[in-house]
């Protein structure tokens, strides 16, 4: 059977956890400069960009929890896009589509992540832009080894992306794929960072940046506009919060898919008065998430009232579970990192461009990948998450910080691949404050998902639900899932977590094997 294990890292200071060592890298020089958490956080952030174009690009999309060690409280970031104003249900009904194409310009929503930096460094930051993007700005410039990953899509979407603008130039240049340890360099892309260090985000949302995305995506056949891209603002919000086990755990709110890690969690707890083991913990624990999936298939949206309804949502009481719908490409490639320090400032960030180099677009002349998270809305107009111009479509986007009863942290961390994403951060959870486990068993312990998720495109086909399970997850625990009722298949591999926190008086970051991890403390 394949197993997982753990990298550590442990000091005093601070701890610093993504999913690379490039972009650990630049987070502990910005610590060791003088930089605070939020600083370490956009200077990997924009090294991820530049590294993992396949899971985050700067025309991506980026979901923040932000924790002041001052006064303890805890702000939740959504940078992201509204559909183009001329995205309307009519107008791709005119042009023969039931559901939004899965890549391609049509299903490019506006890219938040560039306002989400503006919002993290104004708000928290210390340091000037230019020093931290210098990192990323030297990497796209002057190359860096491409890794296992980026080839492996390069090669496996050769023929579905070679045909959309600017993807096979960046990334399959006359048409070879991209190959493990070779240089890749980004020039068009390192200018357009210089441009975002010098003018900040108005670099990239105005001027030449923004009318070169504008007129590819519109000479290829897309909505996007001007306008669309002005408009793109972050916003930052209370986080929604639960308490389970002596542990005060803050994610997202709405569109943030956050309020499923924290039903599930709920739903999970009140099961049981004391200890559980795995064969009794697992099996609630799939039904609470299968439930709370199919609630925010029925409750979440964009919208005034949003906040509204995740509050019923945590509130409501066990009912029995509900068929989801069918999830669409389940291994949609996101990056997350996090960062604290012996204050108790965190910062934990979670960027993607949704599917495997998002809708495969690339500008022309500023070299920016654009998302294809457009194609998460649904062309109904009764639907919470129906595409309405200026509407942001629900996203899978979240992360955690679980601060105990003494106010201080114990965990912060996030996990890649799309609905899995409150799946590996609760069963996370669980296992620190149900089980008992260290935090280094829980993060390498084996996983399940259920599945399937909630995507437009499979949303019809009335799929059963599905635990999927990895092979070192021990036998009683199959056995038992089937026992309770599920079909139960096997995955090689779910997620990949990237957490810090307080243990022993240290601080320690933690990262599994499942994926590239890298974590270093000061």
């Amino acid at each position: 059977m394949t197993g997982f294990g753990t990298v550590t890292a442990s000091g005093d200071r601070a701890a610093v956890a993504t999913g690379t060592a490039l972009a650990t890298k630049a987070a502990s020089d910005v610590l060791t400069g003088g930089g605070n958490v939020v600083d370490a956080a956009i200077a990997a952030s924009a090294v991820l960009c530049v590294v993992l174009p396949h899971a985050v690009a700067i025309g991506g999309d980026l979901f923040a929890l932000i924790r002041s060690g001052r006064d303890g409280r805890v702000f939740a970031v959504n940078a992201t896009g509204g559909a183009p104003a001329a995205a309307d249900i009519a107008a791709f009904h005119a042009l023969g589509h039931r559901h939004i194409p899965l890549t391609g310009p049509l299903s490019i929503q506006p890219p938040g992540l560039v306002a989400g930096w503006r919002t993290l460094s104004d708000r928290w930051g210390s340091q000037p832009m230019a020093r931290l993007l210098a990192p990323a700005i030297e990497l796209a410039a002057d190359g860096f080894p491409v890794g296992e990953r980026l080839a492996r899509f390069s090669a496996e979407l050769l023929d579905e992306l070679r045909p959309v603008a600017g993807w096979a130039d960046c990334f399959a240049p006359d048409g070879i794929p991209l190959t493990a340890g070779t240089i890749l360099r980004q020039e068009r892309l390192a200018s357009t960072l210089r441009r975002i260090a010098a003018e900040g985000a108005a670099g990239f949302y105005s001027g030449p940046v923004a009318q070169d995305i504008v007129r590819t995506v519109r000479d290829a056949g897309g909505l996007l506009s001007s306008g669309d891209l002005e408009r793109v603002t972050a916003e930052v919000a209370e986080p929604l919060t639960t308490a389970i086990r002596g542990l005060l755990v803050h994610t997202q709110p709405p569109i943030s898919q956050g309020v499923v890690l924290l039903r599930a969690l709920g739903l999970a707890d009140r099961f049981f008065a004391s200890r559980p083991t795995p064969e009794t913990l697992w099996p609630v624990a799939a039904s609470a998430l299968r439930q709370a999936f199919a609630e925010r298939l029925a409750l979440l949206g964009d919208g005034d009232d949003r906040r509204r309804r995740a509050d019923s949502m945590l509130a409501g009481d066990l009912a029995p579970p509900a068929e989801t719908p069918a999830q669409a490409h389940e291994g949609r490639e996101t990056t997350t990192l996090v960062v604290t320090d012996r204050d108790g400032n965190t910062a934990a960030l979670i960027q993607s461009v949704f599917a495997d180099f998002g809708s495969g677009v690339v500008g022309r002349d500023s070299g920016v990948l654009l998302n294809n998270r457009l194609s998460a809305l649904f062309l109904d107009p009764f639907h919470p998450n129906g595409l309405r111009p200026g509407r942001r479509t629900m996203h899978t986007l979240q992360n955690f910080i679980a601060v105990d009863a003494e106010g201080k942290v114990r965990f912060a961390g996030g996990s890649p691949g799309g609905d899995n994403q409150p799946q590996v951060n609760l069963q996370f959870l669980l296992r620190v404050a149900m089980l008992g486990e260290s935090p280094a068993d829980a993060v390498a312990a084996p996983r399940f998902a259920v599945w399937p998720g909630t995507t437009p495109t499979d949303a019809a086909h009335g799929v059963g639900t599905v635990v999927k399970c990895e092979p070192a997850m021990p036998e009683s625990v199959w056995r038992a899932f089937a026992e309770a009722g599920f079909a139960v298949a096997e995955d090689a591999s779910i997620g990949s977590l990237k957490v810090v926190g307080a243990t022993a008086g240290n601080l320690t970051a933690w990262a599994d094997t499942r994926r590239e991890g890298a974590v270093a403390a000061l």
